[in-house]
């Protein structure tokens, strides 16, 4: 995923505030979902009842500072499968220059049936581990 840093990005010191990037590792996510042909999570929820993939733990660690009209790009993959969860990593560069790296555990994840209101963590779907390798 590209990014274009804004000025709406950043701290007082002109610095990338760190809560941008588990925002921009949470879309890199979706993005990496779609480039693997995995459908919105609106279709999947019509199709199969999955509604998404959300976190149950998030890591970064800030490697360099990065500021407004620099523009960055996040490589996102599956580091591991496991039956319900998965290990996905985000890689953030500046052109050669590491900025930001994070890990994150998630699960596939569908309406709980007694109340709708609350999720519940499913098996990942075979189709979806074969899409994204």
């Amino acid at each position: 995923m590209r990014y274009r840093i804004a000025f709406v990005d950043c701290d007082p010191a002109q610095i990338v505030h760190f809560s941008n990037y588990f925002r921009w590792f949470d879309t890199s996510s979706r993005e990496f979902f779609t480039a693997c042909g995995v459908p919105s999570w609106r279709d999947t929820e019509r199709m199969s009842g999955i509604i998404g993939t959300p976190l149950v733990d998030a890591q970064a660690s800030f490697r360099n500072p990065a500021t407004y009209g620099e523009d960055i790009e996040i490589e996102t993959w599956v580091e591991q499968w496991n039956t319900k969860s998965f290990v996905m990593r985000h890689v953030a560069r500046r052109g050669d220059t590491l900025i930001a790296e994070g890990r994150d555990i998630r699960v596939f994840a569908k309406r709980d049936a007694a109340d709708p209101l609350r999720i519940r963590a499913v098996e990942i779907p075979a189709e979806y581990r074969e899409m994204c390798g």
